[in-house]
C-alpha cells in the first residue's frame, strides 16, 4: 500500500487524535505497516480494540510524552520501543505519565506503572525479542478485514535531511527489529492488541506476567511485581463486576505483598497450611486480604476499611499459574536458590509458625 503521510494526518486530525509531523507518522507506518491504515478506518467504524491500538500508539510518540519522560529523569526510547509501549498498553501509559508528572509525586500508582513498564519494554527491545498477537479482532463487520504486511518486507527508504539511503535503511532496520509485529504474517484479520492486564502475555512473550480469575460478582488479578527496594513479589488486584462479565478496574483494590509473605502464600496454595492473611497493608494500614482452603477451591477476598470485601473462588486449575509466578519472583529473589529448596524452606515456615521451633 502506498503511503501519504499528509492524506493520513488529514484523517487523524479528523478523529480528534494527537497528528504526529509527517517523519514521524512514516516512521509509524514503517514499523506498524498498512495494520495502522486500517487502524484508522476500524477507529472511523467506532471499533474500541482498534480504538485503544490507534490511542495508544500517537499519544506514546507525542513530544510531550517524550519531554514528560525526560522531566521525571527516565530514558527516553526510540520510535521502535514507544510504538511498542503504545500497541500494547493503549493510552494508558501516557495518560498515567501525564498524571504522574503533574503531580510531582516520585511514590504514586503512577509512578511505579511507568518506571515498570518503560524498564519491561527497555528490557525487551534490548533482548530484540518480538510478542506474537494473540488476540483477533472478531465479530465485527464494520472493521475492515486486511491482509497483515510481512515482517521480512522492507518499505523504500525515504532520505531525511543529513542522512544517506544507507543510513536511513539501518535506522527501519533497527526500529523494526526493537518493535514487534502487531499481527502473525499471512493473517487474513487484524490484530488489535490488548494490554498486559488483560491478555497476560507482555512485551517480552513471557507467560503469566498477570493472571486474572473471574467470578459472578468479583474478579482478581495477580502481577508480577518489584518494590521500590528492588524486590520481586506478587501484587494482588480485586474489583467488582459492573455488568455481565465486565469489571470496574479502576475501582480496584490492590495490595503488593512483603518479601516474606510470599512463602506464607505459596503453603497456602500447596495446602500446607489452611490459611493465610496479609494485613496492614496501605498507606494507613488499611486494606489486607486473606487466601483461604475451602473443599474444592481456594477462596481469596480482599478489602480495604469502608468497603464490603470483594472475593472470589480459585479452582485447582487457576492456583497453578498463581503459584508458579510466586515460585518465579522467589527465585528471582535469590537466584542461588532451586526450585525444589524454595519449596523446602516455604514449608519450613510454616513449622516455625505452627510450632514454634
Amino acid at each position: 500500500m502506498s503511503f501519504n503521510a499528509t492524506t493520513y494526518q488529514q484523517s487523524i486530525r479528523a478523529l480528534s487524535l494527537p497528528v504526529p509531523d509527517s517523519h514521524t507518522l512514516s516512521d509509524i507506518f514503517d514499523i506498524e505497516g498498512d495494520v495502522i491504515v486500517q487502524a484508522i478506518d476500524a477507529f472511523k467504524a467506532d471499533n474500541e480494540r482498534a480504538k485503544k491500538y490507534l490511542k495508544g500508539i500517537l499519544y506514546a510518540v507525542t513530544p510531550a510524552t517524550k519531554e514528560r519522560l525526560a522531566r521525571r529523569g527516565l530514558i527516553v526510547p526510540s520510535m521502535g520501543v514507544l510504538i511498542s509501549i503504545g500497541r500494547y498498553e493503549g493510552p494508558d501509559f501516557s495518560a498515567k505519565l501525564k498524571t504522574w508528572d503533574e503531580s510531582g509525586q516520585d511514590n504514586c500508582e503512577e509512578a511505579r506503572y511507568v518506571r515498570l513498564t518503560l524498564a519491561r519494554y527497555l528490557e525487551s527491545a534490548s533482548k530484540g525479542s518480538a510478542t506474537p498477537v494473540q488476540t483477533r479482532l472478531v465479530n465485527n463487520p464494520a472493521a475492515p478485514a486486511a491482509t497483515a504486511q510481512s515482517w521480512s518486507s522492507v518499505p523504500p527508504a525515504r532520505q531525511g535531511v543529513g542522512n544517506t539511503a544507507s543510513q536511513v535503511d539501518q535506522q527501519r532496520a533497527q526500529q523494526r527489529a526493537e518493535a514487534p509485529h502487531p499481527a502473525d504474517p499471512g493473517s487474513p484479520e487484524i490484530a488489535w492488541p490488548e494490554n498486559e492486564s488483560e491478555s497476560g502475555s507482555g512485551p517480552d512473550g513471557e507467560r503469566y506476567k498477570s493472571f486474572h480469575v473471574y467470578g459472578g460478582k468479583f474478579a482478581a488479578c495477580f502481577s508480577e511485581d518489584t518494590t521500590q527496594r528492588g524486590i520481586h513479589t506478587i501484587r494482588v488486584e480485586a474489583t467488582e463486576a459492573s455488568g455481565q462479565r465486565t469489571y470496574n478496574w479502576k475501582n480496584k483494590v490492590a495490595i503488593q505483598l512483603s518479601q516474606r509473605e510470599l512463602p506464607l502464600m505459596l503453603a497456602t496454595l500447596m495446602l500446607w497450611t489452611s490459611k493465610f492473611e496479609a494485613k496492614g497493608h496501605g498507606q494507613n494500614n488499611e486494606k489486607w486480604m486473606t487466601l483461604e482452603a475451602q473443599p474444592g477451591k481456594l477462596y481469596l477476598s480482599v478489602q480495604r476499611k469502608g468497603t464490603g470485601a470483594r472475593g472470589v473462588a480459585i479452582a485447582a486449575g487457576d492456583a497453578y499459574p498463581i503459584t508458579t509466578m510466586i515460585v518465579k519472583q522467589m527465585l528471582a529473589n535469590d537466584p542461588f536458590l532451586t526450585a525444589d529448596l524454595v519449596f523446602k524452606l516455604a514449608k519450613k515456615q510454616i513449622e516455625i509458625m505452627q510450632h514454634g521451633v
